[in-house]
């Protein structure tokens, strides 16, 4: 499969730091994307928005438990040891903001796509797509040094 188109890339990085601005009050800085079926970063906290139409994939969202509970204390306005049981709430609705943001930023140059709720997994886990997929893995570091990543993965379609 080709590699995900740049305008792509660019349209979800600044969905991402839209989002973080906006939401988290954590500017992000964007490292250099890795294309590829390489290793997914280590983290214990993965939120999921899936989307349809003309183009068909996912939009996840990687971090550590740990700076997931930051950013559930930077959007409530909390200390991240205050946080109890928001955290995956909040996971999915920054993974909703992101998606949501790169569906409506995209929709000015293509058809608009339908998009999931956002699902959030917590623990040890292992994810292994058995399709032909485009992948490209986004990181960044917040203000605070803490890493997150977002990952879009498109399928062929058909």
């Amino acid at each position: 499969m080709n590699q995900i188109p740049k305008e792509m890339l660019s349209v979800l990085v600044a969905s991402t730091q839209e989002v973080f601005d906006t939401m988290v009050f954590q500017p992000l800085a964007s490292l250099t994307p890795i294309e590829g079926d390489v290793s997914r970063p280590s983290s214990n906290v993965v939120g999921t928005v899936a989307f349809a139409g003309e183009r068909c994939g996912i939009v996840l969202f990687y971090s550590t438990t740990e700076t997931a509970n930051s950013i559930t204390g930077a959007m409530l306005g909390i200390p991240a040891a205050d946080v109890n049981g928001e955290m995956p709430d909040a996971i999915g609705e920054v993974t909703n903001m992101i998606a949501g943001t790169f569906r409506t930023k995209m929709a000015a140059n293509c058809p608009r796509w339908a998009i999931s709720i956002p699902t959030v997994t917590v623990g040890t886990f292992y994810t292994k797509y058995m399709s032909d997929v485009q992948r490209v893995l986004c990181p960044f570091t917040m203000s605070s040094g803490e890493e997150v990543f977002v990952e879009l993965i498109l399928t062929q379609n058909s």
